[in-house]
């Protein structure tokens, strides 16, 4: 049996324009299912552990990486497996494990896909697919881009923001603790996660392993601005890491203090922090894939 958790607002309403089709698919497939609407935010979590309660088998979110967010912490603790309907705005963990965004090939890998164990990250506490975390000028352009986000979709909803963001940039002082190591730095860029990419395509972990055990992190101290524009480019690429500027680390704890309430993403999601503790919690999602 498959449970679909749908975020209305998802996409643009995109997730909610799906449902017919989700059903006449399901149809003709003559698999068991379910259909949850989100009324509110945060109320895909409930759904979701409803579902893994009732028995569903899979639990799928239809939306992008904020729905996913939620589901995940939903069915955390029991033995239903994660499935993804990627029609959000990023859908980065989707593009991560190549699911497919035709609606019907993942369907399919929900029914016949493979499942699969991975690492997540545990954020303050709270269980995400560790997509990526991150804070200064990428947290900031997400906080924009909710703007752009009616009137465009992918990669140039985040790249509209960023220029919106560039040259108002003032950077964070913060303490980052790493394992054994602490660093002092003025932030442009902080990202930690177990996945590779950010804001529709971004590839800003370029080397992540979801199945390694631990946190990519990536940190870019306070640059000119004529340096950040020859950085983000090949952040399309994932070839940034190659600069001297760009410091790159593992770890399986990081703690970050910062001097005042700063944005940080967290999959999708933006919350205003002072303090952040992100560690990796392995094995700890199961996920349906190709």
């Amino acid at each position: 049996m498959i449970a679909f958790i749908v975020n209305p607002v998802a996409g643009g309403g995109r997730a909610y324009r799906k449902i017919p089709e989700i059903r006449r698919i399901m149809k003709k497939k003559l698999i068991d299912y379910k259909i949850f609407i989100t009324k509110y935010t945060g109320e895909g979590k409930i759904l979701a552990r409803k579902a893994a309660l009732s028995g569903f088998k899979v639990v799928a979110a239809v939306g992008g990486d904020g729905t996913v967010l939620e589901v995940v912490n939903g069915i955390k603790g029991t033995q239903a497996i994660l499935g993804i309907i990627p029609v959000g705005t990023g859908n980065d963990f989707a593009r991560f494990f190549h699911i497919p965004k035709k609606l019907e090939k993942a369907i399919d890998v929900l029914i016949m896909g493979n499942i699969k164990i991975i690492d997540g990250a545990v954020i303050n506490d709270i269980l995400t697919f560790g997509n990526i975390t991150s804070t200064g000028i990428a947290s900031e352009t997400a906080a924009m881009a909710v703007r752009f986000k009616k009137f465009l979709s992918g990669i140039w909803v985040y790249l509209t923001a960023l220029l919106n963001v560039l040259f108002k940039y003032k950077p964070y002082s913060v303490k980052i603790r790493m394992d054994d190591k602490e660093l002092n730095r003025e932030i442009t860029i902080f990202a930690a996660g177990v996945l590779s990419y950010y804001g529709g395509g971004l590839k800003l972990l370029p080397n992540a392993d979801p199945n390694d055990g631990y946190l990519d992190v990536m940190i870019v101290d306070k640059i000119s601005k004529i340096k950040l524009l020859v950085l983000l480019p090949l952040v399309l690429f994932g070839t940034h890491t190659k600069l001297k500027i760009v410091e790159v680390y593992r770890a399986k704890k990081v703690e970050i203090e910062a001097d005042r309430e700063v944005p940080v993403t967290v999959d999708g999601e933006i919350l205003y922090i002072k303090n952040l503790e992100i560690k990796v919690e392995k094995d700890a999602i199961k996920l349906c894939t190709l």
